[in-house]
């Protein structure tokens, strides 16, 4: 649907998943080293199915009537593969990530949903068609923050996404005893 983002989203997951078979290198037990492998290996396939399913998408000739058929029966496999992937079992250091593969499966449900009853009525309801596209990209959106997630980036705030940062205790409490008044922001992410 829109190639420059799903090519962004291929790019950060992919890093994602070197950098956590980098780190499967450094755990301390066989356990951590298996499931870290284990969830690489899931983040391959699942990027390779997102590539695949967007090459799908992309390729359907629009002017065939069958295509509208075909574009339902890939978006159905692409909510289960969404499912899937939301339910799969993550590793501490990614707990992060099982939110945002949650609310990405939720929202391409809600485009799939959308999408059936856009081709299924008669005529073509163009409003459930704009609605699921932009349930579509949403979760699509949520794959990218996964992929900033798992690539240790930050991930951009906007109306969907909230950032939170974790401060040390002790740092708050230099800054609230200290007297100087013009100390930088900063200070508070060491």
């Amino acid at each position: 649907m829109n190639k420059q983002f799903t090519f962004k989203i291929m790019r950060l997951l992919s890093a994602a998943m070197l950098g956590a078979v980098f780190l499967s290198g450094c755990g301390s037990s066989n356990e951590e080293e298996e499931a870290l492998a284990s969830f690489s290996s899931s983040i391959a396939d699942f990027t390779d199915y997102i590539q695949d399913a967007d090459e799908k998408i992309n390729n359907l000739d629009s002017s065939r009537t069958e295509s509208a058929d075909e574009l339902l029966e890939i978006l159905d496999d692409m909510d289960a593969k969404f499912a899937e992937f939301a339910s799969i079992e993550m590793p501490i250091q990614y707990e992060g990530v099982k939110g945002l593969a949650k609310q990405a499966s939720e929202e391409m449900s809600l485009a799939v949903s959308h999408y059936h009853t856009a081709y299924e009525s008669e005529p073509f309801n163009e409003n459930y068609a704009d609605a699921a596209y932009q349930c579509y990209k949403n979760s699509y959106e949520y794959v990218q923050y996964m992929g900033y997630l798992l690539a240790g980036e930050e991930i951009p705030e906007n109306d969907h996404v909230k950032v939170y940062e974790e401060t040390n205790d002790q740092n708050i409490l230099d800054r609230w005893l200290s007297d100087d008044e013009g100390e930088s922001s900063t200070a508070l992410r060491e």
